[in-house]
């Protein structure tokens, strides 16, 4: 086996805990002792399988060196979770440590117009777009006058320490009213598109609203939350 470029700390913060996925673009291996500057330990029940992991860490922290790059880090409760990116020293992307990771999520929708009270709830789909990267959908049913969690991670970028890269983020929605609706008229659809800003340093977060129109003469609105994140910590 080549010798390993990165490496992805989690390192789990007080009580509770929390799932987590990485995908890396090579094999993926699982370590104990010193990695990042972090005590890391193998403990039971995470799962390695080629370049993808799906573990969860507690009180401790999981360590794994990645033979490749780092493609997707998706975690389910952020709040609990520090994680720590960057290069083996002495492979050849020794110099990623200039630049950090930055993810892109979206966090929750929020019903904002549209729907009668006891209309029944709206079943969504979500697609967010970040023009130049990933796409990721999510599927929801959210009632009226409710806010849904989403937890999604759409993509991850190398961004320049002290420096940033702007994107376009399109988040598009179909929704259908359960059940009188399924089976009349169109979809109702809406979208938007919006800048972010990705740069090392604090979570930020952006909210996105987006129209939905309606053939049937009862247009809606829904509102989007994303936080943008430097894994690096």
């Amino acid at each position: 086996m080549a010798e390993p470029k990165h490496y992805v700390v989690m390192e789990g913060l007080g009580n509770g805990k929390s799932d987590y996925t990485i995908q890396a673009t090579g094999q993926v291996e699982k370590v104990e002792g010193r990695l990042g500057g972090v005590s890391v330990s193998k403990g039971q029940g995470d799962q390695v399988n080629g370049s993808t992991v799906n573990g969860t860490v507690w009180g401790q922290a999981d360590g794994y060196r990645l033979y490749g790059g780092i493609k997707k880090v998706d975690i389910e409760n952020p709040d609990h979770v520090q994680v720590h990116t960057g290069a083996i020293a002495g492979s050849p992307d020794d110099d990623w440590t200039d630049e950090c990771e930055v993810t892109v999520r979206a966090e929750k929708v929020e019903f904002i117009s549209g729907q009668g009270v006891g209309e029944g709830a709206l079943e969504l789909t979500i697609e967010h777009d970040i023009h130049g990267g990933q796409s990721e959908r999510t599927r929801v049913k959210l009632p009226t006058g409710s806010t849904q969690t989403l937890g999604a991670s759409i993509d991850n970028f190398k961004v320049p320490k002290g420096g940033s890269e702007n994107k376009l983020l399109t988040t598009k929605v179909t929704e259908r009213e359960p059940p009188s609706d399924w089976f009349t008229g169109r979809p109702d659809e809406g979208s938007n598109t919006m800048d972010i800003t990705l740069e090392c340093g604090p979570r930020g977060e952006v909210s996105q609203n987006v129209p939905i129109d309606s053939d049937r003469g009862n247009p809606g609105e829904i509102k989007v939350y994303y936080t943008i994140d430097d894994l690096s910590g």
